[in-house]
């Protein structure tokens, strides 16, 4: 049976995408782009602070692979950007836990699909508007 792309949500934000393994880089930047999204991959922190940095406009997430310099990134990039959403992939979700405890954050498990990498990104960057409406907070689109 065919893919559907058109079942799987889609967006416009820009991601910023960590991922040390190329093939899963690649594969998760080709799904979210084929979905709208902006995708700006990185291989290390330190590129991926770079990229960020380079950013003319917001970054509304950030895709980490789960490892405790992603946990830095997302402090320092939290700290120039604040609404900035996170969601972390790790292959073992016992072994992500440690790294995403504290942090206001998600995770999800690798390996996933398009509709499941979509649908994530895209409840995480809907709940963000949700909450801050719930708050009171307007919005201009």
């Amino acid at each position: 049976m065919p893919f559907n792309q058109s079942a799987a949500p889609r967006g416009s934000e820009t991601i910023l995408l960590l991922e040390s393994d190329p093939e899963t880089r690649k594969l998760a930047a080709f799904m979210l782009g084929k979905q709208g999204y902006t995708v700006l991959e990185a291989h290390n922190k330190t590129e991926a602070f770079a990229l960020f940095n380079q950013q003319p406009g917001d970054v509304e997430l950030l895709l980490l692979e789960a490892r405790r310099g992603s946990c830095q990134l997302a402090d320092e990039v939290k700290q120039c950007q604040p609404h900035v959403r996170v969601l972390f992939m790790c292959s073992d979700p016992a072994r992500g836990v440690p790294f995403v405890v504290g942090t206001q954050s998600q995770s999800m498990k690798k390996p996933f699909t398009m509709c499941e990498l979509a649908g994530k990104v895209r409840t995480i960057l809907d709940s963000h508007v949700e909450n801050a409406i719930a708050a009171g907070n307007s919005f201009y689109v």
